[in-house]
Order: structure tokens, then C-alpha cells, then sequence
């Protein structure tokens, strides 16, 4: 069967369809000619609309039934929709079961059953651009292709019946999935048309181009109220008052189009999609699928369905008939008036339920096979990033095992320069959810707490086994690789274990191998897994879940770092970057590590972007600092080596390391982006665990043995105590000149109170470097001068178990309120007041 082209299938007339030249439905539908039916006449054949006046209003109410029902062809509010369709109504994305509508909940929270993602303790009062839409940067994560436009997957699903992408028998299962295109299906002809950069969000095109499947029906807003009619200029389908769009409130319970030549001719791209489909799939199975779409979904007009509508505010025309024409047309009152209403029982079509339909895999490498017969790996090959000179696609990985929150619609929050002010189109920040962490990283301040606060796990929560952690006994740098005295006030002066053979080295001793990055065992690893993957019993030699749950047994771990890295009696390693614009040993890229502009006067500590003044006073601990958070960088393939003095955390705070800026394959919006290399080691490791073990290791880091009572209480967790900062309200702040420790918790970020409450110390299950810091307080401390240099003194590990090291049991998993959040609904009035301080400087 042919089909014609897109300008053909979709020559969407802009006029309803009258009876009199409608085409007969029976010739429509048996059709099997080289053309698809005009889209509109689809929708009316699918949705049979009732007659109007001229004014729109309905002549004649007739009894709705399953085979004989009509809609409402006058449409100029979605406020009915998913409710029965005398209300003037049609059925909303979710009674279509659109694939990638990618709905938010009916759980109490504002604008449920739409693409708008609030949390669920949100004020009704709270902006719709405030809760974002599930954009992902991988379709191989939790939430998949995330929310993918209804008018996106009309197009990729017209033009494939056109290139003939599938055969009929290929887009319809009836046996589980009844008269709907297959979603696997769908989602490859969406990719086909539709193709994702991996690790980057895809910019859809508008409806009303033809990149985006010029729909007719759209009707922007672009001109204003008092315009409606041709030309029309992009813009919402919602035409709303200038008061209104100047609040800022959800433009979607405005009117579309009800004045002019074009007045109530408005169709959701959704509706034709659906129509579309029933189309297709009576073509495809005459004896189930009718040819409207009621027919198919009888369950919609159950007495007892729970509907699928969402709440709308105070309108202008609530007083008049909910059924009729005076209603629909109503405007928003002013001042807002909302309520989100009761949590419903209502299935939804979730980025996460569309991605357990999705049989697609993370993209993987060609390992070749070592033998002439063909290679059958047991494990999958490492996915990995072809524009980053094949290395692992650490984004795919690192989203896999710590799903991140929505990223806000133009991307992360973003200062024009360091110090400077904030962009004011990247001003909306992440809204955190459940079970999931933050996409727009500024800050290791809340580390080791509530996900909901910002922060990922520490190396400590992880069991990275080289960190060597300090205790927490209050000191400066408690529980970083840093070993202080109580009075120290240079944390980044404080030795680390066994780091003591000179610039990126650590020493191997009868103790082990001293602390080393987490980027050097990362490497280690990956390197290891890629050339044994195919040829040994990984899962049996490297894990043992009984000792070491579902990290690599500590022994293995030890054996590939002296095998790739070992030196004589020391470890000896390059830093993270490019070396003359090829990857190091250890090449990282996530670590954006002294990116130019901002870091061109050498003001940068490795990965944290001090200010100058913070890096002229010389005490302050460079992880005081933010991560990147200035946007697009300069980025130059190659620089003289000499030319720009990054310190970097290979080799301590005080120690200089020439650095060459990444490849210009890289010249994107790097704000928020740092991960941890320890965070893409933790991931690496459990997504090979899960392979072997996947009934004992999840996919997701928080449902895996570290994860299990993760931040249940601030005063156990392995969150460091913060300094002082020049604004305590926002997350890319710099540390107070002169320098101040510990913070005074007037804002978000974590002290002795928040992290200790009354205590002098407290329990975070790990083992700990106690030569400088003693756990117990009767011992007496050494009487060591320490500094950060070659010759700093090597120090024996004394382990400080606690008694839920001895006994392997997680701590008790309990509700606790930390007394300071980032950007939870309790803080966010003290964000804003921080980011309207920027705004009038």
C-alpha cells in the first residue's frame, strides 16, 4: 500500500468539514489508494461532531452512546476534557493513551494529568513554567524519550506510513495493545524523523512549521487578543488576556481561538493522532477496530470512570452552564485562584510506565572477537560517546543507576560570568522528586543528605575504598580525604592518606594502596571490563555478594589499579583532562575541569570555580567552591601547557598542574554539569553487578544494597560541614573572604547544627583515618604539624567500625526534616530573595 507525501496526508484544510461535502466514511475507510484521508475528515470520522449555529452553539442534543455520540466541533477549552462529551470536551492525551505524553500524577499537586511535573507539597499558587516537562538527554534512562509533543509523534507517525517505515502488521499488536500503533513502534518512527544526540535533550520543531508537521489546526496567539484572525505569528494556541500573561500563570486554561474566521476550529494535535490511529488500525483489523475512536474506548463513558480532567482557577463565566458555549469562553480571574483539588486514582501515561514498553538498550561498542569462531559475550559492551573519542557515555551511565529531576525547559541556571549575574533565560531551577537527584549541580555542600536537597551520595556512602575518610569529630574537612586537626584552618594543607610520593601519587605499602582519585580505579575499571568483558568470568572473580554486596571485592579492585597503574611501590596517574587534545590515562570529561573565560587567572582549584579574591586569600579550601555554573565556555582544542596553571585535585590545593582545555567537539552548556567521577565509578560498577546479579543489585543506585537507608538522618550522614558563604541563599555561591568556618546555617547550606545537633561526634557506618582525629577522646592526638607536601608524613589507617559495621546491618531507615533545603518549597522564597539581590546589582 502507498501513501502520499506529508503535504497530501496532512493538507489540513482550515474549515470543519460540513456533511454536505464530507466524503462518504465507508469509501474513506475502505480505501486502499496511494492517498491517506485529509486529517480533519479523519477527526470527524473518528469524533463525530454535533451541528452548531453560526454562533457556535449546539442545535440539537441527542443521547450519547458508545455507537452513536457526537463532539463538540465548536472547541475553544481543554477545562472539559476527559469528561463526558456533552461538557464541550474531547478526550485528554491520557484517555488516548498517547505514548510520550510523559503526565504528571492526579497526587493533590497542581496541573495533574498534564506534562507539568510539580512537587507534591506545592502551593496551588505555584506557576505552571515552574514545574517542568520531563526532557531527557537519553532515551535508554528511567523516564526514556521523556515528554515528546502529540504533534511530533503525528507527524513521525504519518510520514512513516507514507516511507512505508513498517507494515501494518508491524504497528498493531491488538493482543496488548488493542487499536494504538505499538509504542516501540512508534518511538523508532519518532527517532527515525526525530534522531537524539545522546546525552543531549532533543529541540523538537513547533507544529506549525514544516519540520514540525505543519498541523493547521494550531491557530497561535502571536498577534494578541485583539488579532484574531490570518496571519497568524507563532505563539501558545491559547489566547489570553495582556493581564494574564503578565502573571505568569499556566496559559492553557485560556480560550483558543473563538473570534474571527478560524473561531473554534482549534484540534489538539493529540486528537489527530488518535484519529489517525483508528484509521490505520481499522485498515489493519476491520473485525476489532471500528472506525471511531468511542467505539474502541468504550470504558469512557463508564458512570463510574474516574475522569481524566485537570483542575482549572476561578474563571470569568463560572456562573453560566458548564455545558454551555458562555462558559467555554471564560478567562482566568485575577488575582489566581486555584485549587489542585484530591489525589485520584487515574492510570496515566508516565514517562516511566512508556519506558517499560521500550525494548531499545543503551548504544554499546564492537568489541571483537578474540577467537576466529564468533564472539558470545555474557556481559554488554560499555556504552559509549562516539564525539568524545569513544570513551564511556557517562551521562547514559550515570543516569541509569541516579535518575535526575526534570531539567528546566531552556536548561540549568546559569551566571553570564563568575561573580556576575544570572541569565535571564536560564532563571527557572530543577524541581526535586522522589527517589531522584539533581540535574543542575552547582555545589558538593549537601552531599551525603536528602537527594531532595541537591546533593548525590559521598565516595564514604558509595564505599569507594581508597578515600580514606577522616572521622567526624566536627573538624574542619570532617569526612573528606583531608586529615585536620581540630584547629586547623587550611582544610586543603591537611595531608591525605598515604598521598605522600610526590604529584599524582600515592604510595602501596604493607597498609595498601595510599588515596588516590576515584577517576584512577574509574579507569581502571573500564579498561579491564573492556578487554576481558567477552574472554573471562567477570561476575565470579569480580564480585562476591556475601563480602562486598555489589561493589568489586577490594583485593580485585587493588589488582587492576597496580595493573594498570602501579609503579614499583607507588601509584602513579595523570590528571582527568586532554594531554596535547588526546585523553590522559585517566581521562574524564564530566569534570570540566578550569574552563576559559572563567578560570583564566588561574583563580580555579580543579573542578571548583573560585573566585579570584576566594583564591588570592590562600586558606580557603577550593570544594568550598562551586562547580561550573557559567554556561557556554571557550573552548580551544590545544593550548600551551605552561600557559594556564589549573590546580587540580589530583594534586592537592597547592599544587600547580598545566592543563589543556577539551577538544572544541565539545562546545556545549556545561552549567550544572560536573558529576563526580566517584559517582560514574558507583554507577559503572553497579550496572556490571546488575548484569550479573540483577536480583541482588538494582539497576538504580537507591534501590541497591549503599543505597538502603541513604540520608535518612542528617546527624548520621557523611555530609560535610560547610564554611561561610558570601550568600548563604544560593547554591553557586563563593566562600565569605575572609574566610569563615564553620557556615551559621542562615541559609541552605549545612553546619554543626544541621549535621551534629547536640553531638561531638557522629555515627556514618565506614571505616575511618584516625591518626589525626581521634574517635576516642581519652587517646591524644599526635603532635603533627602536617602540610600538604612531598614530604608529608605517612599515617596508618586506625579503623573506627561501628556497630553497624560489625553486624553489616544499614542503618535504620527514618524520617528526619534537615533544617535547611535547596530550593524545597520551605526555601524557595529564600532563593528568590538571593537571585532578586543579584538581579539589582
Amino acid at each position: 500500500m502507498k501513501f502520499s507525501s506529508l503535504a497530501t496526508a496532512l493538507a489540513l484544510a482550515p474549515a470543519v468539514a460540513s456533511a454536505s461535502r464530507m466524503l462518504n466514511e465507508t469509501a474513506m475507510l475502505n480505501e486502499t489508494a496511494s492517498t491517506l484521508p485529509e486529517i480533519n475528515d479523519l477527526m470527524n470520522i473518528a469524533f463525530p461532531m454535533w451541528e452548531v449555529n453560526d454562533k457556535g452553539e449546539r442545535k440539537k442534543i441527542t443521547e450519547c452512546t458508545v455507537d452513536a455520540c457526537e463532539w463538540n466541533p465548536f472547541y475553544v477549552t481543554k477545562r472539559y476534557d476527559g469528561l463526558h462529551p456533552d461538557f464541550g470536551g474531547h478526550p485528554s492525551d491520557n484517555d488516548v493513551k498517547y505514548a510520550f505524553f510523559a503526565s504528571s500524577p492526579y497526587a493533590g499537586q497542581p496541573y495533574p494529568g498534564t506534562p507539568h511535573h510539580c512537587p507534591p507539597d506545592a502551593p496551588d499558587n505555584i506557576t505552571a513554567g515552574e514545574c517542568p516537562k520531563i526532557a531527557t538527554t537519553s532515551d535508554y534512562g528511567p523516564e526514556g524519550p521523556g515528554h515528546v509533543p502529540p504533534h511530533i509523534g503525528l507527524a513521525s507517525l504519518t510520514w512513516a506510513v507514507r516511507d512505508e517505515l513498517f507494515s501494518m502488521e508491524e504497528m498493531f499488536d491488538y493482543d496488548n495493545y488493542e487499536c494504538r500503533v505499538v509504542p516501540n513502534v512508534l518511538f523508532q518512527m519518532v527517532r527515525n524523523y526525530y534522531p537524539r544526540i545522546e546525552g543531549e535533550k532533543v529541540d523538537y520543531p513547533p507544529p506549525i512549521v514544516p519540520e514540525g508537521g505543519d498541523f493547521q489546526y494550531e491557530f497561535p496567539s502571536g498577534r494578541g487578543l485583539e488579532n484574531q484572525e490570518p496571519p497568524y505569528e507563532p505563539g501558545p494556541p491559547h489566547w489570553c488576556t495582556e493581564e494574564m500573561l503578565a502573571s505568569g500563570h499556566w496559559d492553557g486554561v485560556c480560550p483558543y481561538i473563538f473570534e474571527g474566521p478560524d473561531a473554534g476550529k482549534y484540534r489538539h494535535p493529540h486528537i489527530a493522532y488518535a484519529a489517525l490511529e483508528v484509521y490505520l488500525a481499522n485498515m489493519a483489523m476491520p473485525d476489532k477496530c471500528a472506525t471511531t475512536w468511542l467505539q474502541n474506548n468504550p470504558g469512557f463513558l463508564d458512570e463510574d470512570r474516574v475522569t481524566t480532567d485537570t483542575p482549572f482557577p476561578v474563571m470569568t463565566n463560572d456562573k453560566d452552564d458548564a455545558k454551555s458555549l458562555k462558559n467555554w469562553l471564560g478567562q482566568p480571574v485575577l488575582p489566581w485562584t486555584y485549587d489542585s483539588g484530591d489525589a485520584r486514582d487515574v492510570e496515566v501515561m508516565s514517562a516511566e510506565a512508556t519506558r517499560a514498553l521500550l525494548d531499545i538498550a543503551a548504544p554499546t561498542t564492537t568489541v571483537a572477537p578474540t577467537t576466529t569462531t564468533e564472539s558470545s559475550c555474557a556481559l554488554q559492551p560499555i556504552p559509549t560517546n562516539p564525539d568524545d573519542f569513544d570513551e564511556p557515555h557517562w551521562e547514559t551511565i550515570l543516569e541509569l543507576a541516579f535518575p535526575t529531576w526534570a531539567t528546566p525547559a531552556n536548561g540549568c541556571p546559569r551566571l553570564d560570568a563568575l561573580g556576575g549575574t544570572i541569565v535571564p533565560e536560564y532563571t527557572t531551577f530543577p524541581v526535586p522528586e522522589e527517589g531522584k537527584f539533581n540535574p543542575c549541580y552547582y555545589t558538593k555542600a549537601f552531599a551525603g543528605l536528602d537527594p531532595k536537597l541537591g546533593g548525590f551520595p559521598t565516595p564514604i556512602d558509595t564505599k569507594y575504598q581508597y578515600e580514606y575518610a577522616a572521622p567526624f569529630q566536627k573538624q574542619p574537612g570532617d569526612g573528606s580525604t583531608h586529615h585536620c586537626t581540630l584547629d586547623a584552618v587550611d582544610i586543603g594543607a591537611c595531608p591525605k592518606f598515604q598521598n605522600d610520593c610526590g604529584k599524582d601519587c600515592a604510595s602501596i605499602t604493607e597498609k595498601g594502596i595510599g588515596h588516590i582519585p576515584p577517576f584512577v580505579a574509574l579507569a581502571a575499571i573500564k579498561n579491564e571490563y573492556n578487554s576481558i568483558s567477552c574472554t573471562a568470568d567477570i561476575c565470579s572473580e569480580w564480585f562476591d555478594f556475601e563480602t562486598s554486596g555489589c561493589n568489586i571485592q577490594p583485593p580485585k579492585l587493588d589488582e587492576l589499579v597496580i595493573k594498570y597503574f602501579g609503579d614499583g611501590e607507588t601509584i602513579k596517574f595523570q590528571p582527568p583532562i586532554l594531554i596535547d587534545g588526546k585523553p590522559s590515562s585517566t581521562y574524564y570529561r564530566l569534570e570540566y575541569l578550569g574552563e576559559s573565560p572563567a578560570c583564566d587567572d588561574g583563580n580555579c582549584r580543579g573542578p571548583h570555580y573560585c573566585s579570584k579574591e576566594v583564591a588570592d586569600e590562600g586558606v580557603i579550601w577550593g570544594d568550598f567552591c562551586p562547580y561550573v555554573h557559567t554556561g557556554e565556555c571557550e573552548m580551544r582544542d590545544v593550548m600551551e601547557r605552561a600557559a594556564l596553571p589549573i590546580l587540580y585535585m589530583g594534586g592537592g590545593n597547592k599544587g600547580m598542574s598545566p592543563f589543556n582545555h577539551f577538544s572544541v567537539k565539545y562546545p556545549r552548556d556545561n552549567s550544572g554539569q560536573y558529576r563526580h567521577p566517584h559517582l560514574a565509578l558507583a554507577a559503572l560498577e553497579l550496572w556490571i553487578s546488575n548484569q550479573c546479579m540483577p536480583d541482588k543489585c538494582a539497576a538504580q543506585w537507591l534501590d541497591s544494597p549503599n543505597g538502603q537507608g541513604y540520608a535518612a538522618d542528617s546527624t548520621k550522614s557523611t555530609a560535610i560541614v560547610w564554611a561561610e558563604m558570601d550568600n548563604n541563599a544560593l547554591p553557586w555561591s563563593q566562600p565569605m573572604v575572609p574566610y569563615q568556618w564553620p557556615n551559621s546555617e542562615d541559609g541552605i547550606f549545612p553546619g554543626h547544627t544541621m549535621l551534629y545537633g547536640d553531638s561531638d561526634s557522629k555515627e556514618a557506618p565506614a571505616p575511618y583515618v584516625t591518626e589525626f582525629v581521634n574517635v576516642n577522646p581519652d587517646i591524644a592526638e599526635p603532635a603533627t604539624d602536617a602540610t600538604a607536601t612531598d614530604e608529608a608524613p605517612t599515617y596508618a589507617p586506625t579503623y573506627a567500625p561501628t556497630k553497624d559495621d560489625a553486624t553489616d546491618d544499614a542503618p535504620a531507615t527514618t524520617k528526619s526534616e534537615p533544617s535547611s533545603a535547596w530550593l524545597m518549597p520551605n526555601t524557595v522564597a529564600v532563593v528568590l530573595a538571593g537571585l532578586a539581590c543579584i538581579f539589582m546589582m
